[in-house]
């Protein structure tokens, strides 16, 4: 109804329009030459609209003709795009489904029809990763990382890769480059802790992890690797104020102290750690400046006066007595050791030793026999403390931040308990790899 009525007054404009030119007076006379043309002036105006509309009808036509190659070109794009866009679609389908044959198939049909497109190298990177063709979708997911926008979804695929071939290296360095693509991914963040922990980058670690981290284990290791003094010396006093009980990290501190040539405090550090928890390293440690035997002795008498009646106390004199030659002494240390429940196999050793050094003075049979009961004790005895894990009871020579044998972080402890039943050992949580990039 409105088009019937729109038609019509149209219409009625039209005739209003051709009365009014109908009613304009005058003649339009044009001389060319020998030929005179004469006209009404609402022919000529009539005459003069047509003659507009045929030249921009053939104007119209013109550009049509002239823009058919473009648009065909513009229509076959888009349909190669549409096709393009369903074939990644079913790629993407084929994928979910675990169908590396058909991933393959629609991947390659997107790839010829999107070249450059971002989700065709991806579904093909995917495809040939499910096919089990590593180096292909290496080569697609390099592709992807070069394209900016798309960066992320390479190095995503590359970090995935490398986990799975646990190169732990090349792991941590596209860890690193995908949080600079996207920052903020909450598992990249954490992915990148723990590839710093595998691969001992202990001061990247310490600055990834959260509060539930063993700090102070971290630190002191961090302190260890760091080759810049300043560094190093305030790791190792963050080391050591997260944790004064733990050894390594009061060791660490008071190095770096003794280096700086602050050596009364770094003393007093030993001798604040000695007073909480007494361990041999502790002694070396503070015993290292004096190399006179009897001076040693003195020494060891000033740092056993911080956990006084404790058994490392007495052991640690003991120890210094012996080297001074000085066996009387040396063995009523000893047996305050074992009458503070120090009940090792390094006591009695010392003990047999001290009885040996005792004979060999004009000590007699006595002294002879005293050692041989000593040694066959150190056969009963507890076991002497070891550096152990406790994830995986191996036994180290030495203080480790990761157990070399589990991987676990933060649990090698100095303790005398005998090792634990062998179980299967597993990785610390700390840095197994729990996160699907």
């Amino acid at each position: 109804m409105r088009r019937v009525i729109g038609f019509l007054l149209l219409a009625v404009i039209l005739v209003g329009i051709a009365y009014g030119l109908g009613a304009i007076p005058g003649d339009i006379t044009a001389t060319v030459g020998t030929y005179t043309f004469q006209a009404s002036l609402p022919i000529v105006i009539i005459a003069l609209i047509l003659l507009f509309l045929i030249l921009y009808f053939l104007v119209r036509l013109a550009a049509l003709l002239l823009s058919a190659p473009g648009r065909f070109g513009r229509g076959r794009h888009q349909r190669q795009q549409r096709q393009g866009e369903f074939a990644v679609t079913r790629a993407f389908a084929a994928l979910a489904a675990a169908d590396p044959k058909a991933a393959r198939r629609e991947a390659a049909r997107a790839r010829r029809l999107l070249p450059d497109a971002p989700m065709a190298l991806l579904v093909s990177a995917e495809s040939a990763r499910l096919a089990g063709k590593p180096e292909e979708s290496e080569a697609d997911y390099r592709r992807l990382a070069e394209i900016p926008d798309a960066a992320f979804l390479g190095l995503r695929g590359l970090l995935r890769q490398a986990l799975d071939a646990g190169d732990w290296t090349l792991a941590a360095d596209l860890a690193r480059r995908a949080e600079l693509a996207h920052p903020g991914a909450v598992w990249l963040r954490s992915e990148r802790a723990r590839l710093a922990l595998r691969t001992g980058a202990w001061a990247e670690a310490l600055a990834l992890s959260g509060p539930e981290a063993p700090r102070a284990v971290m630190a002191t290791a961090a302190a260890e690797a760091s080759e810049d003094p300043m560094q190093a010396m305030r790791l190792a006093k963050d080391a050591y104020n997260a944790d004064p009980t733990l050894t390594p990290a009061v060791l660490a501190y008071a190095n770096r102290l003794r280096a700086a040539r602050d050596p009364r405090r770094a003393e007093q550090i030993v001798e604040r750690a000695w007073a909480r928890a007494p361990h041999p390293d502790l002694a070396r440690f503070y015993l290292e400046p004096e190399t006179e035997p009897l001076a040693r002795v003195k020494r060891a008498e000033k740092l056993a006066g911080f956990a006084p009646g404790h058994g490392e106390s007495a052991f640690m004199e003991a120890q210094a007595c012996l080297a001074a030659k000085l066996t009387g002494e040396a063995r009523r240390h000893a047996q305050a050791a074992v009458a503070a429940g120090l009940d090792q196999r390094r006591v009695w050793v010392l003990i047999a030793d001290i009885e040996e050094a005792d004979a060999a003075a004009g000590g007699g049979e006595a002294a002879t026999f005293a050692a041989h009961e000593a040694l066959r004790r150190s056969h009963s005895a507890g076991p002497d403390p070891r550096w152990r894990c406790t994830a995986c009871g191996a036994e180290h020579e030495s203080w480790h931040p990761a157990c070399p044998v589990c991987g676990t972080v933060g649990q090698v402890v100095w303790t005398a308990e005998t090792a634990p039943a062998q179980r299967a050992v597993m990785p610390a949580a700390l840095l197994s790899s729990t996160a699907t990039p």
